[in-house]
């Protein structure tokens, strides 16, 4: 079974089949811009719109939350498009590196067919229609369980008619349910998915042979290009940031909790967001850890040979050593060999260091966090920074 690498590995599911059938998605142009706008007028406006006809017309002062609420604000204005921008820095990086096994020689001889059945059983499962229904389902499931679990004082007011229970939907409730939550689940489904590919690619991967070099000087055998897909899920990292930055700071303006009481909260963003992201790297660590020992031996016994044929033949004429001896090559190649055997033994056995999920997760996640921590930094001490600053 045969691939063509010069198709995009990740470009598809069944949000991307829809927005083909709509125009939104054409070969070589994603639209992203437009798919935005359009993903906000359907997600956002609407909830503001009826809210603001609830208002104004039947004079529900309920609806007035609505233009308070941070975390709606969080989920449709900037989780939503953040989910749909990262399409466009994530699957290109995502595909280089697919690509980059076979370019690069890391797969090579019998291993390619297997290498080439897993890009196209990967995309197979991306286009595969079942995964169609499976989603709708699986979005309405979770809107509904989300409905039945919170209850009356749980639910936002502008999500209901006046002093009526949680069932009694206002019409801008009603479209929250039915459209807009689904749209941003849908949109973090799809991003699942795609992550559970991802995982089982590289998985696919280290069952090969790779032609892994222990002395390779990115200290992984050649692998860390495979790091480079955390930059591409930095709006992703945003994206989730967003919505609990959203949630929290409801909470902060409206029963004005501390920000403290939501610290294992965002802990538990920050490691979820590594698990799911780095996590499916470390499938490599076996293959490292056995390039590690092979390389420790054989570069080992090396650098053992080449030192032994390196003293014997200058220790005895050490006291005779000038500046012009030192400049003949002996000297260089065995610096040269004995700081590539360096390599070998400061090889990692994971992919990726805590440098690389600081900014791409962590840095990414936080963003959204900054006007909380501002509402608790008095506005004068503000405006006396920004003087600072400025003169």
């Amino acid at each position: 079974m045969t691939a063509n690498l010069n198709e995009e590995v990740f470009d598809g599911g069944p949000l991307m089949r829809w927005e083909r059938s709509l125009g939104l998605f054409k070969p070589g142009r994603s639209l992203v811009v437009r798919r935005t706008l359009i993903a906000i007028l359907i997600g956002w406006l609407p909830l503001a719109v009826l809210s603001a006809v609830q208002l104004l017309v039947f004079w529900d002062q309920s609806a007035m939350s609505f233009f308070s609420d941070f975390a709606v604000h969080a989920r449709f204005l900037v989780a939503v498009p953040a989910l749909i921008l990262a399409e466009g820095e994530c699957l290109p990086r995502l595909g280089k590196i697919v690509t980059h096994f076979e370019q690069t020689g890391l797969v090579a001889g019998p291993d390619i067919v297997r290498f080439r059945t897993a890009v196209s059983s990967t995309r197979r499962l991306l286009a595969s229609s079942i995964g169609d229904l499976v989603l709708v389902v699986l979005v309405y499931v979770v809107v509904a369980a989300a409905a039945l679990y919170f209850s009356n004082g749980a639910v936002v007011p502008w999500h209901r008619r006046g002093s009526a229970d949680a069932l009694h939907l206002s019409p801008a409730g009603w479209w929250h349910a039915l459209v807009s939550l689904p749209l941003l689940l849908i949109l973090f489904f799809v991003w699942i998915w795609r992550l559970a590919l991802w995982s089982r690619f590289l998985f696919l991967m280290s069952r090969l042979d790779l032609n892994l070099i222990a002395a390779h000087p990115d200290r992984v055998g050649g692998l860390e290009f495979v790091t480079s897909s955390l930059r591409g899920f930095r709006l992703i990292s945003f994206a989730c940031g967003a919505v609990v930055a959203g949630a929290i700071l409801n909470r902060q303006v409206h029963q004005e909790s501390q920000p403290f009481q939501f610290q294992n909260l965002v802990i538990g963003l920050l490691v979820f967001l590594v698990i799911l992201f780095a996590g499916p790297m470390i499938i490599f660590l076996k293959k490292l850890r056995e390039t590690k020992r092979r390389g420790t031996f054989e570069y080992g016994s090396l650098a053992m040979t080449v030192g032994k044929q390196f003293e014997a033949k200058w220790l005895p004429q050490r006291n005779a050593l000038d500046q012009q001896s030192l400049e003949v090559l002996d000297f260089s190649a065995t610096t040269d060999l004995y700081s590539v055997v360096k390599n070998v033994s400061a090889m990692r056995e994971v992919p990726f260091t805590l440098r690389h999920l600081i900014g791409p997760i962590g840095v990414s996640a936080m963003l959204p966090f900054i006007p909380l921590a501002l509402l608790r930094i008095p506005l004068d001490v503000i405006l006396r920074g920004l003087v600072k600053l400025l003169f």
